[in-house]
């Protein structure tokens, strides 16, 4: 299925050293694809661990915002043992610290090759961790019947939950993209993102084409562990206030539609786990109740994901707390 962008504006053509610059990064693509994946995922954690030494300013933001998170895990008991052993000891941080700049590059790795990967390859790459949570959310649903919300989040590989949706999936799938004005990257992401088999649709307007998407019986996309647009809603997560994109909520309160939460972990070079959570209000709850409700229950499962393998949230890499400089 071709993916289709509604409402992005044209774009921009390409100067002439841009077009050749272009076609060089497809051919460098094209070659990277039919090449054994394993291996270029091991360089670019490498390398990605390797800007950990030139990027100071990036590495004290992680630093401050994993040690929260694992000293938080630790406290509740959530955290596995190397996420404790951090909490205590600052080595033992710094290496997360250090891991988290290479799940950085991994990510953008990942969302450049996987769009090659079929529907049987990643039947066999991901191993769910609930089976029936995922079939559930990826399920045709019945006529007339409100689809899905598929909730991403900034951990693992995030263009792989997208694309694990809609390749094993069996529902169309609208999703908000933000808008790239550099000519050149909007000509690479258009491309890349464009294989994914969705529909694309800018973050500005969005809200009326993901209902339309919902109301057709499809899924809506959205990521939501961070917020880039509006003011967001407060809420605590890991112990401390942030705001929290409060679009996912209002469109699941106005429409009756369940969230599920979905996650791919890194558990090695080229493979993954990957995570379901159903997100739903309590029935007959009012749409102010039901919002918040939706929010805090997106918060503790953020939380209890995260805890896992605090290193590939990539969300790490900004002021998103209050007492941190967030606004």
């Amino acid at each position: 299925m071709a993916a289709t962008d509604t409402g992005f504006p044209p774009a921009p053509p390409l100067k002439a050293w841009q077009r050749v610059v272009f076609r060089l990064l497809l051919g460098g693509l094209a070659l990277a694809r039919r090449l054994p994946d394993r291996p270029i995922y091991r360089v670019a954690f490498v390398i990605g661990a390797g800007l950990y030494l030139v990027m100071p300013g990036k590495r004290d933001q992680v630093r401050r915002n994993l040690r929260r998170v694992c000293a938080w895990s630790a406290q509740r008991g959530d955290a596995t043992p190397r996420v404790a052993r951090a909490a205590a000891d600052p080595a033992a941080l710094e290496r997360l610290v250090r891991a988290s700049f290479g799940h950085w590059v991994l990510t953008y790795v990942e969302a450049a090759l996987a769009p090659s990967y079929g529907k049987e390859e990643l039947l066999a790459r991901v191993v769910l961790t609930d089976q029936a949570a995922t079939d559930e959310a990826l399920s045709a649903r019945p006529a007339g019947e409100v689809g899905p919300i598929q909730m991403a989040m900034h951990y693992g590989s995030v263009d792989l939950s997208a694309l694990y949706g809609v390749r094993v999936g069996e529902l169309p799938f609208t999703g908000p993209m933000e808008a790239v004005e550099h000519p050149l990257a909007r000509a690479y992401f258009d491309h890349v993102r464009g294989e994914l088999g969705a529909t694309l649709v800018p973050i500005g307007g969005a809200a009326e084409r993901l209902v339309a998407a919902l109301q057709r019986g499809e899924a809506a996309g959205v990521v939501a562990d961070r917020n880039v647009v509006g003011r967001g809603v407060p809420v605590e997560l890991f112990g401390a206030p942030l705001r929290l994109p409060i679009g996912p909520a209002i469109l699941a309160a106005q429409t009756g539609a369940t969230i599920y939460l979905q996650a791919i972990e890194r558990t090695g070079p080229g493979e993954w786990l990957g995570h379901t959570i159903a997100i739903r209000a309590e029935p007959g709850a009012q749409r102010r109740e039901a919002t918040r409700s939706i929010i805090e229950q997106e918060a503790r499962a953020f939380e209890r994901l995260i805890a896992r393998a605090p290193e590939q949230w990539t969300t790490l890499f900004f002021a998103i707390w209050k007492d941190d400089g967030e606004t």
